[in-house]
């Protein structure tokens, strides 16, 4: 059936079962001509690595196909980078494959080079990256980098490893797997949140993509492996507690951060658990986006976030506790640093001593959020939104939309508050503490004061148990505890502070009126503590 000049053979007896499988039906090969039937089986030979096998049946076929030296000399030509093989493939056919088809040749050495050549681009493409890495200081993406080129390199062929050439009829191959980069789809993810979810929501997702980014290399999301998602966890788990609070730790590698954080404290506070499940809850999020939008196969391999084991470094374990007497007074008697006006301070921690409130949500406060409700003053803790009816800030993201009604010293004309709120209405001032900078890289107006409190508290001389977030729990202690035999709901509590409970984001008609969230309010006393007393500097 295949025949040469120098004899014929059968194709039933030089060729193996398994090869006469993949050459497909006899039917198939029986319609094709004699020397279409020559070239397919030369070519599957080649395929299948049966060729010496074939050439020893053949006889004086082997003398003249020396395949195994003509494979070695022509790996040797290849890795020797050249840009052109055609006067090496000329000599060597004539030395080694004497009559070989002409076809089959040129059909080896173009698949040989365009292999070798992607694989050159690739290492190619590899080593700019990691010279880009190397500008950037970025050690960590340096060493995958490194990996992949050595990886990269290795697949460079070397005698006796160069694959058979597929030049058969080849069946329709499987389609590769496709997605978005990953930067594509968190982008995607984040515009799609960004209508029903709170700034400060959108404002943690866009942390984790851009921590996820800083230490990994950009793919396909189904390109990632949960090796590489425990590598990020393994990364992020070093990182200072404190990491992002200064604009400088972006031009700083990991290793810079951590031996900065040593030099400070050798026995610095990590990220926490709550953290980082945060940052894998949010990067998962975004794979699950994409698997629902068709991106990304919806299958076990692209499930790389669930069940890690989350142990931090070294966990802060200092635990916020309310400020005693004691401190109360110490602060009092405290003279206050420049930078933030005195009767904003005042006024400020006034409002943190007797409402419980979050300190962004206090500096945040305009003229609209004090208003008259049943005729009791209160604090209408609500969504901001631009002239454009844009969402660009929700309270539900830290402590809830709710009702708080003044303590009578909130409303004393000593302390002025009700008086500021009415002047900046007038004026036409947005907010009410319109002399707090706002920081436009985190987004709050609350930074500046939040970094000159600790001062004066460190100042003040108190431990660091102690923070402005102490006046939250001061308030919520105090009304816990009920000294004056009062009785009313915890849940009333919960309405006033915002706490993750069933009155969470209640407004006050939806729980209980105004008028006992005011009965609860009013129980609040201090012994020795005004903040009124305290004196700038």
């Amino acid at each position: 059936m295949l025949k040469q000049k120098h004899g014929s053979f059968h194709f039933r007896k030089i060729v193996p079962k398994a090869l006469r499988k993949t050459l497909g039906k006899r039917e198939i090969w029986l319609s094709l001509g004699t020397n279409r039937k020559r070239e397919a089986l030369s070519r599957a030979c080649y395929i299948n690595g049966y060729v010496t096998e074939i050439f020893e049946r053949a006889g004086r076929m082997t003398e003249k196909w020396n395949i195994s030296n003509y494979f070695s000399e022509l790996t040797r030509i290849i890795r020797e980078n050249k840009t052109s093989y055609r006067d090496e493939i000329i000599e060597l056919r004539s030395k080694y494959l004497v009559d070989a088809p002409a076809p089959i040749v040129a059909g080896f050495v173009s698949q040989v080079s365009e292999r070798h050549q992607n694989t050159l681009n690739k290492i190619n493409e590899l080593a700019s990256e990691l010279e880009q890495a190397k500008k950037e200081g970025n050690p960590e993406k340096e060493v995958t980098l490194l990996g992949m080129l050595r990886d990269a390199i290795q697949r460079i062929p070397t005698p006796g490893s160069v694959p058979m050439p597929v030049m058969a009829v080849q069946p329709t191959p499987e389609p590769q797997e496709k997605s978005e980069l990953f930067s594509k789809a968190s982008t995607q993810y984040i515009e799609i949140k960004r209508g029903s979810v709170g700034v400060e929501e959108i404002q943690q997702i866009q942390t984790a993509s851009k921590l996820f980014l800083r230490f990994m290399r950009d793919k396909q999301l189904h390109e990632y492996t949960r090796k590489d998602a425990r590598n990020f966890i393994e990364l992020i788990r070093n990182l200072p507690v404190r990491y992002g609070k200064s604009p400088g730790d972006r031009q700083k590698t990991l290793s810079q951060i951590i031996e900065e954080a040593k030099k400070q404290d050798n026995e610095y506070a990590t990220l926490s658990t709550k953290t980082i499940n945060r940052h894998i809850r949010n990067l998962a999020n975004i794979w699950k986006y994409s698997i629902s939008s068709d991106d990304l196969e919806d299958k076990k391999d692209n499930d790389i976030w669930t069940n890690h084991i989350i142990t931090p470094v070294r966990e802060e374990l200092t635990d916020r506790r309310p400020f005693t007497d004691n401190e109360l007074k110490i602060l009092e008697n405290t003279p206050w640093q420049p930078r933030v006006h005195i009767n904003t301070v005042r006024q400020i921690l006034a409002v943190a001593s007797y409402t419980g409130m979050r300190l962004e949500e206090i500096c945040r406060l305009r003229p609209c959020d004090i208003e008259k409700i049943d005729g009791v003053w209160c604090f209408n803790i609500q969504t901001h939104k631009d002239e454009k009816g844009r969402i660009i800030w929700d309270p539900k993201t830290e402590a809830g939309a709710r009702i708080i009604p003044l303590h009578p010293f909130l409303k004393s004309p000593d302390l002025g508050l009700i008086e500021r709120a009415e002047n900046c209405r007038k004026s036409g001032k947005d907010m009410i503490f319109f002399d707090l900078s706002y920081d436009k890289s985190r987004k709050k107006y609350g930074v500046q004061f939040s970094k000159r409190f600790s001062d004066f508290k460190t100042l003040a001389g108190l431990p660091a148990e102690t923070v402005f977030h102490s006046f939250r729990h001061m308030v919520r202690t105090k009304l816990g505890h009920r000294t004056g035999g009062e009785k009313y709901p915890t849940e009333w509590i919960d309405q006033i502070l915002g706490h993750e409970s069933a009155g969470q984001g209640s407004r006050y008609n939806q729980g209980t009126t105004v008028q006992n969230l005011y009965s609860v309010v009013k129980t609040l006393k201090y012994r020795d503590w005004n903040p009124m007393k305290i004196m700038r500097k």
